[in-house]
């Protein structure tokens, strides 16, 4: 066994593939394939970048840390779903691919049997949540996309471009080791209002305090007012103004106006 060195983990499952015929299997494998191939090209991978294990309804790639993970996030959100979208209007009801995606990064080696490491479980925990098939099952996409909490925190969250993180919705797994794991699913149909509410708490933590309020200055008697009355543009002491400083027509627009 090789030492382990940091990979990008990237897994795809189709939905419902033990239900297909022999002849359908082998139309939606050769689909899949397409659009790994066509997704991974369109983030700048080339072949030497990757290694892929066929799992038969699904691959499991390991892909070089070089690669950048925003353009991975954004080619899987947009070309495979994208090639996804074509390839179904062609396909009959029973070679339709719809599949499940996520992306992880860990620590992976390899032995002459494949790729051993936590990491690699951690992902295909978070592959096979129910709450991940639920997120397919409810939408009308044919893909749906997981990161995992380290990719999450260390890509999506920083809003690179294309890449939009109130779009990003997190759900927990309890693995069999025990361990309660962290996945964010994509889905642009909603926000996740976790997300303004976590800006908010940033800003007011950030916020100076006002400090205890300050009472208004109280108003001059009138005859202190009437001294300090002149003309020119010098004056001592406080000046007070009161009225309405705006000349000219006004106009004033409510939010219903707008």
């Amino acid at each position: 066994m090789t030492e382990p060195t940091n990979k990008t983990i990237l897994l795809l499952d189709m939905e419902r593939s033990g239900s297909r015929r022999d002849t359908e299997v082998a139309v939606i494998r050769r689909m899949s394939y397409a659009v790994l191939r066509e997704a991974l090209s369109a983030a700048s991978v080339e072949p030497s970048d990757y290694r892929c294990e066929d799992r038969g309804d699904g691959m499991f790639v390991l892909i070089d840390p070089s690669v950048p993970k925003p353009a991975l996030i954004r080619a899987l959100l947009t070309t495979a779903v994208d090639r996804l979208v074509s390839n179904n209007r062609l396909a009959s009801p029973g070679a339709q691919v719809r599949m499940r995606m996520v992306l992880h990064s860990g620590e992976v080696a390899l032995d002459e049997y494949g790729a051993i490491g936590g990491d690699v479980v951690h992902a295909f925990r978070l592959l096979d949540s129910p709450r991940l098939k639920e997120a397919l099952r409810s939408t009308s996409e044919p893909s749906v996309l997981c990161v995992s909490d380290a990719v999450h925190h260390g890509v999506v969250r920083h809003a690179h471009p294309g890449v939009r993180p109130e779009h990003f919705h997190p759900f927990t797994v309890e693995s069999k080791e025990g361990t309660t794991l962290t996945g964010w699913y994509h889905d642009d149909a909603v926000s996740w209002a976790g997300e303004n509410a976590e800006r908010a708490g940033e800003q007011g933590a950030s916020a100076p305090s006002s400090g205890p309020s300050t009472p208004p200055e109280p108003e001059p008697p009138a005859s202190t007012a009437a001294a300090r009355a002149g003309t020119g543009n010098f004056f001592l002491g406080t000046a007070h103004f009161g009225g309405d400083a705006v000349a000219g027509d006004k106009h004033v627009y409510g939010r219903a106006d707008r």
